[in-house]
């Protein structure tokens, strides 16, 4: 497969040239600086989580746009494109373009780390459903405590993850998109 900085910079390119917006214009929508953005186009930078999904947000396109490789029928424990963060490993393990369309993350929620996340882009959702461990999650100070088989819509506004115990936390995090494009 494929490096995700590769990935990443033909999926950058190809959705900022579909929308005929300059590097110049994606970094005023996005706040990115322009030579992040060339280094990343270049594939020689190494993308954050939150540059991406603010990059998505520019681009109006979902997270899965911009990280996405033909995923295949047989995916390894070991493969598949990798979303690590300081706070989480993860890998896409599903994009289905089906009416509305979904992204399926499986991600390790660190223990000792908070993952925060900026919140839903327009017209999208966030389901959280915890395969093992134990974590609590939602918007700051209004938290809920997720246990394994638990499933949980993320909230819009920017929230929070963190594992409870001294373990990593697996979870599954199924993002919709409301375009259904693949």
């Amino acid at each position: 497969m494929a490096q995700v900085e590769d990935i990443v910079a033909g999926n950058i390119r190809r959705l900022r040239e579909a929308r005929q917006m300059s590097l110049s214009e994606l970094s005023r929508r996005s706040g990115v600086g322009k030579s992040t953005l060339s280094s990343l186009e270049a594939g020689t930078g190494n993308p954050t989580l939150q540059t991406l999904w603010t990059l998505a947000g520019a681009l109006g396109c979902g997270l899965g746009d911009l990280i996405n490789e033909q995923i295949p029928r047989l995916l390894r424990a070991n493969e598949g494109v990798r979303v690590d963060s300081e706070s989480t490993r993860g890998r896409v393990i599903a994009r289905i373009s089906a009416g509305a369309g979904m992204d399926v993350y499986e991600v390790m929620f660190l223990a000792g780390k908070v993952h925060k996340s900026s919140g839903w882009l327009p017209g999208m959702s966030e389901r959280l459903y915890i395969v093992s461990g134990e974590v609590s999650a939602g918007i700051p100070g209004a938290e809920v405590t997720l246990s394994a088989g638990d499933t949980y819509v993320l909230p819009s506004e920017p929230y929070v993850v963190r594992s409870l115990t001294d373990t990593d936390a697996a979870a599954l995090i199924m993002i919709t998109r409301p375009d259904g494009e693949g």
